[in-house]
């Protein structure tokens, strides 16, 4: 069976485990949460993923440094990202011609709604429940 790959970037440790837990509960999801965005970044260079969420208050680079980074890199180019929230970003987002956002707090039905939603479309890296390396 082929899992989604879906990383998590929420500096909140209480609300990323929520969410990686809620996320692996799904059997066709695998969910990765890390604090921060070099360990955002460091993930995504070892491991191909078909969703990343992704809060934009982040300790060293927010979200949106690493949404710019992850949109310059061929191999996470045209992954989808959705942006998780407090804020208003509207202008932000436009700029950067973000399509999917969800505004905190979220209830997790929609916010597994909306994963689902921008999961549509796509492969799963995620092989016989072991992650594929970045390339292959």
């Amino acid at each position: 069976m082929e899992q989604r790959a879906i990383l998590v970037v929420e500096d909140t440790a209480p609300i990323a485990e929520i969410i990686e837990t809620v996320l692996n509960d799904i059997p066709d999801y695998q969910a990765t949460a890390v604090t921060n965005g070099a360990d955002a970044l460091a993930f995504v260079a070892e491991v191909s993923v078909d969703l990343v969420l992704l809060d934009i208050n982040l300790p060293g680079l927010d979200g949106f440094a690493i949404h710019d980074l992850l949109r310059g890199r061929p191999e996470t180019a045209a992954v989808p990202i959705l942006f998780m929230t407090a804020g208003v970003h509207e202008a932000e987002f436009a700029r950067r011609h973000v399509r999917g956002h969800i505004k905190k707090p979220f209830d997790l039905d929609d916010l597994l709604a909306r994963v689902a939603s921008a999961l549509d479309g796509g492969g799963g890296p995620v092989r016989d429940g072991q992650l594929v390396p970045v390339g292959r």
